[in-house]
């Protein structure tokens, strides 16, 4: 509620309106899922899967606030002198069923590009998102997530393996799942980016020097071979990158990177630790103008 009311002071101030005139960087945000439905509860508890009205809302708002492009031209841009100033693109991570059958057909009709970042993996598998679980969920907390993602090393079965709930056995819908082969490749020819996401979406910076070439080279080439796709772009998985990880992304031959680090970029910055805005499924309209504009009141957590 106080950070409710702290937003609208903000918009009330005309800050966030001032703050997008003066930034030269311009703003890649991130989402991860679109559901029809607005309960997909308990798969609500992280604010991946946000629902296709309040998306529909902030891509409405977009189109008339900024320029968006997609991240081709964006990344352009940024190697060239000059300001990026009102730009915005938008991005997926996760390669969620929902992202193809909701948002790909909203964006086509309003013609905004986009570009959605591929568990290589992931379509090919039965499994779903680990951290879409009900007994992960049930389970979560800031520090059982760290000790996930650094002693497990984010490692979907591993994680699974360490739970002793016993509550696994529901799953996510459909529209909550990974997507499969057949929709990622129409979306990539009807005009949707493809981006790498890793292969299996483990913490990079824990791995040894052959796994992470797996992770970062190979699933680029998978990708590639199903879709028809080179992806020229990187996301880094949960957000978490190092100087070694960054190397082995630059090595394997992608144009850029994508961190979770809050932010905008402006001409000149590293191209692989490129800032993004990590957009929560239940942020209110007023924030979400804030933070697109870089006044966020906290920095958002990585997901």
């Amino acid at each position: 509620m106080l950070a409710s009311l702290c937003y609208s002071a903000l918009q009330f101030a005309g800050l966030p309106a001032l703050a997008r005139r003066l930034r030269d960087g311009g703003v890649v945000l991130c989402y991860h899922n679109v559901v029809a439905a607005t309960d997909v509860s308990p798969w609500t508890r992280l604010g991946l899967h946000m629902a296709l009205p309040a998306f529909e809302r902030q891509m409405r708002w977009l189109a008339a606030h900024y320029e968006l492009i997609g991240l081709e031209q964006f990344v352009d841009r940024l190697a060239r002198p000059g300001s990026l100033r009102g730009t915005a693109a938008v991005t997926f991570d996760d390669a969620y069923a929902g992202v193809f059958d909701h948002a790909w057909p909203l964006l086509q009709a309003l013609g905004i590009p986009a570009t959605v970042f591929v568990v290589a993996e992931a379509p090919e598998r039965a499994d779903d998102f680990w951290w879409d679980r009900p007994d992960v969920l049930q389970l979560y907390s800031r520090r059982r997530r760290e000790h996930w993602l650094t002693t497990l090393q984010g490692d979907g079965a591993r994680i699974v393996r360490s739970l002793t709930s016993g509550r696994g056995s529901d799953r996510p819908p459909l529209c909550c799942r990974p997507a499969v082969w057949q929709p990622i490749t129409e979306a990539a020819r009807s005009g949707l980016g493809i981006g790498a996401h890793s292969a299996t979406h483990r913490s990079l910076p824990t791995l040894d020097d052959r796994d992470l070439r797996r992770e970062v080279s190979e699933c680029g080439d998978l990708i590639r071979r199903r879709t028809g796709v080179a992806p020229a772009f990187f996301a880094y998985p949960y957000g978490r990158w190092n100087d070694r990880v960054r190397q082995a992304v630059r090595a394997a031959g992608y144009r850029a990177a994508f961190t979770l680090d809050y932010g905008h970029n402006a001409a000149g910055a590293d191209p692989w630790v490129l800032r993004r805005v990590n957009v929560p499924a239940g942020i209110g309209d007023v924030a979400f103008q804030a933070w697109t504009a870089g006044l966020s009141l906290r920095p958002p957590r990585a997901a």
